[in-house]
């Protein structure tokens, strides 16, 4: 699949050079180039955005700007896998036998696309370079970029120099079809309308071959649960809960208003002093 996010990423920095000068991309000039609708009305729970047939719709019922935002950038990919038609029939031929596999990486190479929009990974990497490899880089980031940190933490996964997988973090009610097996994993009873804490957003490096679905919840006795009830950055040795086995790792994470921001460290990351990174 690199290959093909690496074209992801090939199809977002030749829009961007072409349809913007601005160092980040204007995303309603690029819509209007395009000739792209773009419009804000209701959508189902759990559903941000969609694209259908030229039109963008955002869920109106967004409040949080940083949310919306990656999600317009998100929505925009959708339109240039769509009509890439090589890149759309080389996608179903390697999931054709995948139950949800190709919708499963059309998720994830939008929300590639969307951080490459929002975050140059040029750019991301001198900031890298100079504040080092940790999750504390996704503020730093989201600050110096003035961008958003769920965009941040995808493109965090995509310049890593080592396995890892990022992931962000909301505690409150799981608003897709939730069921008891997702709970079973850890054992605990299924309270379908009590509120988890539970990924929003994650990806996996390039060096990595497994990832985190949306929704994935961790349980109350979890580095990610301690960081968020206590309000503190931590790190530490941990594990990662992925669906009937956990992978040991370092966990780093930091609370920031009322999401969670982590690292998992599936390898060390390599010594910058000893090693060309790029």
């Amino acid at each position: 699949m690199n290959n093909m996010e690496r074209h992801v990423i090939r199809l977002v920095q030749d829009v961007a050079k072409e349809y913007t000068s601005a160092r980040i991309p204007i995303f309603y000039k690029i819509c209007s180039s395009l000739g792209l609708d773009v419009k804000e009305g209701l959508l189902p729970p759990g559903k941000d955005g969609m694209y259908e047939g030229g039109i963008i719709i955002i869920n109106s019922a967004i409040k949080n700007e940083e949310r919306k935002r990656f999600t317009q950038f998100h929505e925009l990919t959708h339109h240039l896998i769509k009509e890439d038609e090589d890149l759309i029939s080389e996608l179903h031929d390697l999931t054709f036998d995948q139950e949800g596999e190709f919708d499963r990486q059309i998720e994830k190479f939008c929300n590639i696309g969307a951080a490459e929009f929002l975050m140059p990974r040029n750019e991301f990497k001198k900031l890298y370079m100079s504040k080092g490899y940790n999750v504390e880089l996704i503020l730093n980031a989201s600050r110096h970029f003035k961008s958003s940190t769920i965009a941040t933490t995808i493109q965090l996964a995509q310049v890593a120099p080592n396995e890892c997988i990022t992931a962000v973090f909301e505690y409150g009610l799981i608003t897709n079809n939730t069921t008891p097996l997702q709970d079973s994993l850890f054992n605990t009873k299924y309270h379908p309308r009590k509120p988890k804490l539970h990924i929003i957003y994650s990806a996996s490096s390039p060096a990595s071959d497994r990832w985190l679905t949306k929704h994935t919840i961790f349980p109350d006795d979890h580095l990610i649960y301690q960081v968020f009830s206590e309000n503190r950055m931590l790190e530490g040795e941990s594990y990662i809960p992925f669906p009937g086995w956990q992978e040991p790792c370092i966990c780093e994470a930091l609370r920031h208003k009322d999401r969670v921001y982590a690292l998992f460290h599936l390898s060390p990351v390599p010594d910058p002093n000893q090693t060309t990174l790029f």
